[in-house]
Formats: C-alpha cells, structure tokens, sequence
C-alpha cells in the first residue's frame, strides 16, 4: 500500500491533463510514480519532461536506455522500477535471456559499446555518482558528449525514481 494515495483517473487536475495524455500514449498507462507525484502537479510536470527527455527522446535508441534503466533498477533493488523497466524492455525487443545476464553483471554478450555503457552506469550507482577515470574513457571510446550526457542524465533519473518509489512504498504496477 503506497504511503500517499494515488491520483485517480476520475480526480486528474485538468492542468495534468496533458502530461497523463503523453503518458498514455507513451507508456500506454499512468504509472503509480505519476500518479503520486500529481500532488504537487509542477513537480509532476517537471520530473515527467526530465524522463521524457531521456528516455522517451534523445539520440539513444530506446531498448539500448531500457537496458541501463534496467540495471539502474536493479543495482537499486526497485522493485517499482524494476518492474516497469523489465516490461518496456521486452516491449522495445530486449530479450529476457539478455536482462537476466544484464541483472547478473554479464556484458559478454553485448556489443562493446553497450557493455561500455552499463559499466558506467553501474560505476555511477557504486560510486554515488564517481566514476573512475578508466570506466569513463571507456565510454568516450564510444560515446560522444551528447550521448554520455543523456547516459548519465539517464542514470540519474533512474536512482531518483528508485528512491522516491522506495519512500513512497509503491507496488510494481
């Protein structure tokens, strides 16, 4: 049982109309994080174009994001996130066989850039945000800045919905 009850679809502000619309039709649902975050519509607005900026846009293709998001989640033990990511990847065509070696640490079988990418994002959640230099040139050696922003952008987002799922106690919907 969540901490904080979840906006219902019959209560939705009208200004957060169009932010559950985007919703909808991105994730085909208004996740419970939102759903909560609704309390405070501008931090909801916010927090909603942040992750539609990395995730949803960007220059990344989507499943490639999904894989770290994933990682992300379960470095984190986000059961909430977890959850949804490991449903929007197999969504975007990431294979159950390749998230269960992601969620073991096991890049063997991914393409050097991807691997490159996930140790980053691991070094990221170990490291609370350090990064040695090592783990970081091995991500220039396959990212420009603009990729390694949104990388790290995704990363971030990642540990702020994880933490804000914990602390909220929100199910895995």
């Amino acid at each position: 049982m969540p901490r904080i009850p979840l906006m219902e679809p019959d209560n939705e502000p009208a200004e957060l109309r169009p932010v559950f619309a985007q919703l909808r039709a991105t994730r085909g649902r208004v996740p419970g994080m939102y759903r909560t975050l609704a309390h405070r519509p501008e931090i909801l607005a916010a927090h909603r174009a942040y992750f539609h900026a990395v995730l949803d846009a960007g220059v990344l293709a989507r499943p490639f994001k999904e894989k770290i998001a994933w990682r992300v989640a379960r470095l984190r033990k986000s059961e909430y996130s977890s959850a949804s990511h490991h449903r929007y990847a197999l969504k975007y065509g990431v294979s159950a066989d390749e998230l269960a070696a992601i969620d073991h640490g096991d890049y063997s079988g991914l393409a050097p850039r991807e691997a490159a990418a996930l140790r980053f994002a691991e070094a990221m959640v170990r490291g609370q945000g350090r990064v040695d230099d090592a783990v970081f040139s091995a991500l220039q050696a396959h990212f420009n800045s603009a990729e390694i922003v949104e990388i790290a952008a995704l990363v971030g987002i990642m540990e702020l919905a994880s933490t804000l799922g914990a602390m909220f106690e929100l199910a895995a919907d």
